[in-house]
């Protein structure tokens, strides 16, 4: 890539290739949509119990059951998606335009507090995340479903997955630098409240992330076919059991999710504690943005190579099982490094540091090759079908996503409960909110006593189950391209037959 500039805003294109223009638009647009929802996802839990004083068994509970429903909801959604009548080249994009202002406003509204009560809160709460989540299905299964029908070639999507998820990545990163831009208004310049901050942090990266992915419009449907009959909600749903590299990438996605780890907040803030980092004394907030961005930077830049790599170690199925196995090694090293608190050592958190980046080189792949191997599953459920299932098989991508975060939250709920987590402490006459009440805890309490333990293992769990499911999937690009081939003969036939008709 000699001149980035005429590399992203080319706008040559053919059959199978999509613009790099196009692309870029598509990245940018997921960009948009994964700082918006990083926000809601990972503060909504914190806000809740923190800032609106509801008990982590509450919360828990509350988001774990409103997540559940966004889960299920999901399949509902795409099988309506793919059995809506729709122009040729426009099955999703429409969709991506029209809900995707209305979802950012619903999210800056989810943290504007009116003072109510707990009870009021979390009513109101509900209300508006039940508004937010139907919107953001038919938005999220829209703006992923374009990748499958970016284009009718393997390798050209997989370039396409590759890039879009490397904006989406980009968009997580930029909704994660939240903690820092807090610290900084709250505790360093006292200029905000605590409520004050989510509720900018809301229209920030809620409202103006929604706007932004509005450009994924741009991007073109390429795989247009003809359909062989009129597709019912209950086609689409029989349409799974033809899908099972689907099936088994879902299951394995679900098992993964499986941990014991609370959020990063939980951990990073601690009372009379503040880390060095190159002779400068640092908060939780930033501390949490550059756990993040140092460990990832080695991953993020190898995701402008996740194809080659793939093409180099066998396939995007071993992406897989490498991420899963380095996951697992270099996350009880790095216990072990910084057991009884070492890790508060300047050493010892670089090393920490590395053997993290170690393993997420393969780790930020992961998302690239899921997308690839089923975008080319929606080919093969095609070739035997003779339908597209972009609706549903996104759908149930998102569903497995949403349930996965349904358990998680369920069990960080109870994870504060046990280790003794106190949802009130009041010094003077005030009520600790927010980074406040979690620095407070008592250094006695369980909680202090095995943060770095729930904080490096828990997550092992997880990658274990993970790996012993991803191993039966099977990746063969040999028979990618046959089915390639078919479907081309295939669609040519029909828009015979149908041109023909007319």
């Amino acid at each position: 890539m000699k001149n980035p500039i005429k590399f992203f805003f080319s706008r040559e294109e053919s059959e199978t290739k999509v613009a790099n223009n196009r692309l870029l638009s598509y990245a940018v647009g997921l960009a948009g949509q994964n700082a918006s929802y990083n926000f809601i996802s990972s503060r909504l839990f914190v806000y809740m119990n923190t800032v609106l004083g509801i008990s982590g068994e509450k919360t828990g509970l509350i988001n774990g059951i409103s997540t559940l429903w966004d889960a299920v909801n999901d399949p509902m959604v795409g099988t309506l998606i793919d059995a809506r009548k729709f122009k040729p080249g426009n099955k999703l994009r429409s969709l991506v335009l029209y809900t995707s202002p209305i979802i950012g406003i619903l999210i800056a509204l989810m943290f504007f507090d009116f003072n109510l009560s707990v009870t009021g809160s979390i009513i109101y709460i509900l209300i508006v995340y039940l508004l937010f989540d139907i919107l953001y299905s038919v938005q999220d299964v829209a703006m992923w479903g374009l990748l499958p029908l970016s284009s009718p070639n393997s390798e050209e999507r997989a370039r396409v997955s590759q890039w879009v998820t490397i904006g989406a990545g980009a968009g997580a990163a930029i909704g994660g630098l939240f903690p820092s831009i807090r610290s900084i208004l709250v505790d360093s310049a006292k200029v905000m409240s605590e409520k004050s901050a989510y509720f900018l942090g809301a229209v920030v990266f809620g409202l103006g992330g929604m706007l932004i992915s509005m450009l994924a419009y741009r991007m073109k449907e390429k795989a247009v076919y003809v359909s062989e009959k009129k597709v019912s909600v209950i086609d689409s749903l029989k349409s799974l059991k033809y899908n099972k590299k689907l099936i088994i990438i879902c299951l394995a996605r679900f098992l993964g999710s499986i941990s014991l780890m609370l959020p990063w907040e939980y951990f990073f803030e601690t009372e009379g504690v503040s880390y060095n980092f190159f002779g400068m004394e640092i908060g939780g907030g930033t501390m949490q943005v550059l756990h993040g961005l140092i460990p990832g930077i080695p991953g993020a830049l190898m995701m402008f190579f996740a194809t080659k790599f793939a093409a180099k170690i066998g396939g995007m199925k071993r992406v897989l099982v490498v991420s899963e196995v380095l996951q697992i090694i270099c996350r009880v090293g790095a216990f072990a490094i910084g057991a009884n608190d070492r890790f508060l050592n300047t050493g010892a958190l670089f090393a920490i540091w590395g053997l993290l980046a170690i393993c997420n080189i393969p780790v930020s792949m992961k998302d690239i090759a899921h997308r690839a191997l089923i975008s080319d599953s929606i080919d093969e459920v095609e070739l035997k079908t003779g339908e597209r299932t972009e609706g549903i098989v996104f759908s149930m991508q998102n569903f497995i996503s949403k349930l996965s975060s349904a358990v998680t939250k369920l069990i960080q709920g109870y994870v504060l409960k046990f280790l003794k987590f106190e949802d009130k402490i009041v010094v003077g006459k005030e009520s600790l909110s927010g980074s406040a009440l979690i620095r407070a805890q008592s250094k006695n309490s369980p909680f202090y006593k095995y943060r770095w333990h729930q904080f490096m293992l828990g997550p092992v769990i997880g990658s274990v189950l993970y790996l012993v499911v991803i191993l039966f999937l099977k990746d063969d690009r040999e028979h990618m391209a046959e089915v390639e081939r078919l479907l081309k003969e295939k669609r040519g036939e029909l828009e015979l037959v149908s041109a023909e008709a007319e």
